[in-house]
């Protein structure tokens, strides 16, 4: 059985870095070391297009997320200029236009070949992939218009491709051992227990 591919959205990355593993504290560093794993046993990719989303080649200063992205994925994306990715990014830009449900401002968001959303999606479905993202889905009802981006699981359930987002995959990728948990007693707790009759 071939192990699953999963195709990170630029957004794990940005969220992790800014908000939930910041690089600043050690206590988060094994979760940035448990991603560079995944990389490196080819169970996450990333394709070249969310690759320049992350990294300023220009920059004089690359902050700690430039610098790691470049540590463990130069040189090693999935490039999208590929003809069977391309197909299927064609049918997802005639998808927007003729499902009736993007207008013309939406449909902008996805236009440039920079763009790595539709890409992402391509490449998954090509691959037999599943994207994680931190995207969530806008509900839609028939004859309602979206205005703003496409959301990429909006789109990915039109081509079969499945999305997650991160805490899901925790859980779907079978590299992390669950344990139970069991908070430890306060030290003043503890010492009070050991002198009974102090209260």
């Amino acid at each position: 059985m071939t192990a699953t591919l999963y195709l990170p959205d630029s957004n794990i990355f940005i969220a992790s870095y800014r908000l939930n593993h910041p690089f600043d504290y050690k206590e988060f560093h094994p979760f940035w070391r448990w991603m560079e794993k995944l990389a490196e046993d080819r169970s996450i990719a990333m394709v070249d297009v969310v690759y320049d989303e992350l990294v300023n080649e220009q920059a004089a200063d690359p902050d700690m997320l430039d610098l790691w992205v470049r540590a463990v994925f130069k040189g090693r994306q999935i490039s999208h200029k590929d003809d069977r990715y391309a197909q299927v990014y064609a049918k997802i830009q005639d998808y927007l236009v003729t499902c009736g449900q993007y207008t013309e401002e939406s449909r902008q968001y996805w236009e440039s070949e920079g763009k790595a959303d539709p890409w992402l999606i391509a490449v998954a479905k090509v691959e037999g992939a599943v994207i994680v993202t931190d995207e969530a889905r806008v509900p839609l009802q028939q004859g309602q218009h979206m205005k703003k981006e496409p959301r990429i699981p909006n789109i990915a359930d039109q081509f079969g491709v499945k999305t997650m987002n991160l805490r899901r995959f925790f859980d779907a990728n079978g590299r992390l051992k669950k344990a139970q948990y069991v908070p430890s007693e306060p030290k003043s707790r503890r010492k009070a227990a050991s002198q009974p009759g102090l209260f």
